[in-house]
């Protein structure tokens, strides 16, 4: 009787779980690497919009200042 089930397949191979669970780890690891990457250069690019902006600020500001000074 116990012949009957040893020629049965056990289901899933052992090597392909592993391969499998590498192949997902890779994948999550460039989605998150492309993620960081992405934030990082949107993060970049807001400082630059920032530094920016306030350097037109002051620019204004100094321009109308200087102004009132000259006779």
């Amino acid at each position: 009787m116990a012949s009957e089930y040893e020629d049965t397949s056990p289901g899933i191979p052992l090597w392909f779980k592993v391969g499998l669970v590498i192949v997902a780890a890779i994948a999550v690891w460039l989605a998150v690497g492309i993620l960081f990457a992405t934030l990082r250069v949107a993060l970049a690019f807001a400082g630059y919009v920032i530094v920016a902006f306030l350097a037109y600020q002051l620019g204004k500001w100094v321009g109308r200042s200087s102004k009132g000074d000259e006779p």
